[in-house]
């Protein structure tokens, strides 16, 4: 880790150290997270080979060469197992995109750091292909989390979440019960990356038992940092924290409604809060306490994943949110107006139900690590 320099033979120390100290500097929060190459010359690729680790990130400039070299021991780097990835610089002095870098060093650490993923309960009885072998690290009673939920408070957060929704068919008592079986997901969780949830919404005798249902648990977990999805799709999940780790937002997941030739259809009891302005409604079918009905806004840009259940296939599409056709199903509906593949390749591709996403780009950064996992991206 750190950051060394690469020339010519024929490159001074005295320049060579001018530049180590402006991008030691302008790199200092950055370094101890990969091994930094900065290239100031072509003619310098044996002193690129000769310092790289196993994770490196080449900085290169239009001038003097340097570009055309970071590429050529790029491609040995890579041929040789190792990870490089090359970032341009407008020109020797420039400030590095800390933006791009950052996107690069999350790759870089979900390489290093798989998912740690926690199974709560047994998967739903209707998931047919969402186990994922290896997985779950870790599995959790969910009666446990149910008992530690009833003597945990939180009235506040009901009182949060009722404050900020358009409009809610239920007060405070009733959702209360539903955010402190957040509040219990999250100390169950504390060890992993993500959980996801075998639940009880079409379990009608224990939703009579429970008098709620946990969409709303799960949706507001992803707002306080622990991707949480539910039916305990393994698959799912895998994805959803691949997202959030590589963008650091809020994701989730939801059924494929709908297929056109370049727009989807995603549906769900819920989302994060977070994704835009929202009401609280009964659930789908039981019509128990509760589902949150989230408007996400047009214009946003999406980025979609599923994996199959080897990992060697990531269905990888990205995407700009437009106004969405309603149709009967979950309540918080979003339509994706796809910007790579089509439809089509959702069908094909055949990896199953939910789709994950988030509100941001990470296409390039997601194709990136599941290239270098060895997987086969569609399209």
């Amino acid at each position: 880790m750190g950051l060394r320099v690469a020339a010519a033979p024929n490159v001074d120390d005295e320049t060579r150290e001018e530049y180590r100290r402006i991008y030691e500097e302008a790199f200092r929060d950055f370094l101890p997270r990969a091994n930094f190459i900065l290239v100031l010359t072509g003619g310098s690729e044996p002193e690129i080979l000769a310092n790289a680790g196993d994770y490196n990130i080449l900085l290169a400039w239009p001038h003097y060469n340097s570009l055309p070299a970071a590429l050529e021991a790029t491609a040995a780097l890579r041929e040789s197992g190792k990870f490089a990835e090359v970032i341009q610089l407008e020109a020797p002095g420039s400030p590095p995109p800390a933006g791009r870098v950052e996107r690069i060093l999350r790759v870089v650490e979900l390489l290093q750091k798989p998912p740690r993923l926690a199974l709560v309960g047994a998967p739903n009885k209707w998931l047919a292909a969402s186990d994922l072998p290896g997985k779950p690290d870790v599995a959790i009673n969910e009666e446990e989390v149910y008992r530690k939920s009833l003597e945990i408070e939180a009235a506040a957060e009901a009182g949060d979440l009722l404050s900020k929704a358009e409009h809610s068919d239920f007060g405070v008592g009733e959702i209360a019960r539903i955010m402190a079986y957040a509040k219990a997901l999250r100390e169950a969780a504390k060890n992993v990356d993500g959980l996801t949830l075998g639940c009880w919404c079409f379990d009608f005798e224990k939703v009579s038992l429970r008098k709620w249902t946990p969409c709303i648990s799960l949706a507001v977990l992803n707002d306080w940092g622990i991707t949480a999805t539910c039916e305990g799709d393994l698959r799912a999940l895998y994805s959803a924290v691949v997202l959030k780790r590589l963008s650091g937002k809020p994701s989730w997941i939801s059924n494929v409604n709908s297929v056109g030739d370049d727009v989807l259809l995603l549906t769900h009891d819920g989302a994060p809060p977070s994704f835009g302005r929202y009401s609280i409604v009964p659930r789908m079918a039981t019509r128990a306490p509760a589902a949150l009905r989230v408007e996400v806004p047009p214009g946003l840009p999406v980025t979609l994943l599923r994996v199959s259940s080897d990992l060697k296939k990531a269905l990888l599409l990205k995407g700009v949110t437009i106004e969405a056709q309603r149709v009967e199903a979950c309540s918080t509906q979003v339509a994706v107006r796809l910007l790579t593949g089509r439809g089509r390749d959702v069908l094909r591709a055949g990896l199953g139900n939910h789709l994950a996403y988030v509100l941001d780009d990470v296409y390039e950064e997601a194709r990136l690590y599941f290239e270098r996992t060895g997987a086969t991206v569609i399209p």
